[in-house]
């Protein structure tokens, strides 16, 4: 008999006569050709990812997920993100932050961490971000590598759970098409020269696939997996590969800044009460000093007074008075 079945290769259908027998062939030769198919539907990257630069100064992009489901593990990452700043303020390089949900932004952009203040300015500002709820707490790949595409970067890091949830412009939800749109942003990121790193933490086994498909093959890399406690070591190497030179070169992140002038105000606060407090005090003593209260209580004599020396008064007092013969 005759079956019309595809032939392995895809694209060409032709009929071929098999007997039963050779039935098997054709079955898993079109399981192979359904199989390709499926897989073809899956977006991969068509652009491989630039080498490290393996010089400074950098421009490097930070892009930070703040989706709702990065809300456990956000105080660590906006802490490494912080510090991680300090690795790169002995050289002119520049940093900019993009923080992203279901939409994404720009932070700060193109900030010479070198200068002190701008570098501290910067990292304050990295303090105040927060992991988004409500309508912004969707995970928008695409949305934050076209953004961070908009300006020209050496190295571009992408912090995240691996998760990416929506997608599109008006924004559509939907795992794998939010997948797929993430690898086309990624390809016209890479394309235009910059090197993309993605650091996952804490992921799922779908979650390295994602970030091996935007990013390239090479685990430690290409991509990175770690957890909260060895962020900040992943992000120091991947600033120490990008710059060339071993992580021991790199400056460490700073001390805590301590708080002068909050301190200063609030010393200087607690001095001003305690000196109103003295002066309402001695005010109540200096009126009490100047007005004192009366005693309305008449004065009672003990019971053992001794009179005696009023009577040998007296009898003194007879002895001395002159008599009537004196007188005369």
């Amino acid at each position: 008999m005759t079956i019309t079945l595809p032939s392995c290769h895809i694209g060409d259908r032709r009929s071929i006569g098999i007997h039963p027998p050779k039935l098997l062939v054709g079955v898993v030769c079109a399981a192979l050709i359904a199989m390709s198919g499926s897989a073809s539907a899956t977006a991969q990257p068509s652009v491989p990812n630039p080498p490290w630069p393996s010089r400074c100064p950098l421009r490097l992009a930070l892009v930070v997920d703040q989706s709702s489901s990065m809300s456990a593990r956000f105080d660590d990452v906006r802490d490494a993100a912080r510090n991680v700043v300090d690795s790169l303020r002995d050289k002119r390089s520049e940093v900019t932050i993009v923080g992203f949900g279901t939409t994404a932004e720009v932070i700060r952009s193109a900030v010479d961490v070198s200068e002190d203040d701008a570098r501290h300015q910067l990292k304050d500002r990295i303090g105040e971000l927060t992991a988004h709820g409500g309508d912004d707490s969707a995970t928008n790949w695409e949305a934050a590598l076209t953004v961070a595409g908009n300006a020209r970067f050496d190295v571009v890091i992408l912090v995240t759970d691996g998760l990416p949830t929506a997608y599109g412009d008006p924004v559509r939800e939907g795992d794998q098409e939010a997948v797929d749109a993430a690898v086309a942003a990624a390809d016209r990121l890479k394309a235009g020269g910059a090197r993309l790193v993605a650091v996952g933490i804490e992921l799922r086994p779908e979650g390295e696939r994602n970030l091996r498909i935007i990013t390239g093959p090479t685990r430690g890399e290409d991509y990175y997996v770690t957890d909260t406690a060895g962020l900040l070591r992943q992000l120091y190497g991947i600033v120490a590969s990008s710059c060339g030179v071993p992580i021991t070169q790199l400056p460490q992140p700073e001390s805590p800044e301590f708080p002068w002038l909050e301190t200063i105000l609030g010393t200087l606060g607690g001095l001003v009460l305690i000196g109103l407090a003295a002066i309402a005090l001695h005010r109540k003593r200096s009126g009490r000093e100047q007005y004192p209260a009366r005693d309305r209580r008449a004065p009672v004599a003990g019971p053992n007074i001794d009179h005696s020396h009023l009577v040998k008064q007296l009898r003194a007092d007879d002895r001395n008075r002159p008599t009537t013969k004196d007188t005369l």
